[in-house]
C-alpha cells in the first residue's frame, strides 16, 4: 500500500528534479554569457570588483570553513575520498582550513586574471576586458570548487610563491613611486 503512495512521488520527483536541472543549466549559461560592458571605464570598475568579490570570497570561506568542511568530509569519508584535496586537514592544526581556503580562492582569482592577460596578449584585449562580465566572477568561484579537490601541497606551493612575488612587486612599485616623486620635484 506504501508503494502506492511513493511510487507516483518519487517519478514526480525525478521529473521535476530533471526539469529543475535543465532550467538551472540553461539559465546558468545564459547568465554567464551575459554582462557586456562598453566603455573602458566600466571594465576597469568590472576588474575592481572581481579583486573584491575575489578578496571577500575567500576570506568568508576562510571564515566559516569550520562550519561546512567538517561535514562535506565527513561524506567523502563514506565512499572512501575522506582524504581528498582540503579533507587532508582535518588531522592537521586549526588554520589548516582556513589558509588553504585563502590559497585556493586567491589563486582562482589569479587563474582568472591571468586567463585575461593571456587573451589580451594574443590578440583578444577587447573581448578580454568588456564582454562576459558575469562569467568572470563565475569562473572564479567554479575554479575554487575544483581546486577543492587537489592536494594541499599545491596550494602551499602557492602561497609561498606569491608571497615570494608580492615581496618583488612591492620593492618594484617602491622604485616607481620614488622616480615619480623625483620627477614631479624635478618639475616643479
Amino acid at each position: 500500500m506504501g508503494g502506492l503512495i511513493t511510487a507516483p512521488l518519487s517519478k514526480a520527483g525525478t521529473c521535476l528534479g530533471g526539469c529543475f536541472g535543465s532550467c538551472l543549466a540553461t539559465g546558468c549559461c545564459k547568465l554567464a554569457g551575459s554582462g557586456t560592458v562598453n566603455s573602458v571605464k566600466a571594465s576597469r570598475f568590472v576588474l575592481i570588483w572581481l579583486q573584491v568579490f575575489t578578496a571577500a570570497l575567500a576570506f568568508l570561506l576562510s571564515e566559516t570553513a569550520e562550519r561546512w568542511l567538517p561535514w562535506t568530509c565527513g561524506k567523502l569519508d563514506l565512499v572512501g575520498l575522506g582524504d581528498l584535496g582540503v579533507c587532508q586537514c582535518r588531522t592537521a592544526e586549526d588554520q589548516c582550513w582556513s589558509d588553504q581556503l585563502i590559497y585556493r580562492t586567491e589563486a582562482s582569482g589569479t587563474v582568472v586574471f591571468l586567463g585575461l592577460l593571456l587573451m589580451s596578449l594574443s590578440g583578444c584585449a577587447e573581448g578580454a576586458a568588456r564582454a562576459y562580465s558575469v562569467a568572470k566572477f563565475m569562473a572564479v568561484a567554479c575554479i575554487v570548487f575544483i581546486t577543492l579537490f587537489l592536494p594541499n601541497e599545491v596550494w602551499v606551493g602557492f602561497g609561498s610563491a606569491a608571497t615570494a612575488l608580492s615581496a618583488i612587486f612591492l620593492v618594484a612599485q617602491s622604485i616607481l613611486l620614488i622616480d615619480f616623486g623625483y620627477t614631479w620635484n624635478a618639475q616643479s
